[in-house]
């Protein structure tokens, strides 16, 4: 794996993967909101950067851990960055919000998260590698939690009882 894995962003990208792995383990509605608001906040910052410096997505490929990555990036992607970049951007942006709610719809995103994440895995330290694989962990384990509610149902359960006991 080539890349600056001694970087800032390279450590707090893994450091904050593990900080949600933790709350997804001790408070998976926590963790769940945390995992909806990064994949959100991906499909934001990708949207915003295909279209405005399409070019900064050629450096995955001299970090990509394999081959057929970097053959992928410098050939067909290459000439169609801000296409693959906002179709991407469109599932983390459905991934994320389909986090919010629970049941099959849910249960459908974690999938599309864990895919997606083992999917970028190899782009190594462009990927903040093993982030991703952290990240994956994560959403299997939210898959198997049994009674977390809607999140935002959950904030709204929070800020009721926080005024009870105020009042």
């Amino acid at each position: 794996m080539r890349g600056n894995v001694f970087s800032t962003a390279y450590m707090l990208s893994n450091l904050v993967a593990v900080l949600i792995v933790y709350l997804c383990i001790l408070k998976p509605v926590i963790g769940r909101m945390t995992m909806s608001l990064l994949f959100i906040a991906a499909a934001v910052v990708n949207t915003v950067i295909s279209i405005s410096h399409p070019q900064i997505y050629m450096t995955y490929a001299d970090v990509a851990a394999i081959p057929a990555y970097v053959q992928f990036i410098n050939e067909y992607f290459s000439r169609h960055i801000t296409l693959y970049v906002l179709t991407i951007a469109a599932g983390q942006f459905l991934i994320g919000t389909f986090l919010v709610w629970k049941g099959p719809v849910e249960k459908l995103a974690l999938t599309g998260a864990i895919i997606f994440l083992l999917a970028i895995a190899p782009l190594g330290a462009g990927a903040s590698f093993p982030c991703t694989l952290l990240l994956a962990l994560g959403c299997a384990l939210l898959l198997k939690e049994k009674n977390i509610q809607p999140w935002p149902l959950t904030l709204l359960h929070f800020t009721t009882e926080r005024k009870r006991t105020i009042s």
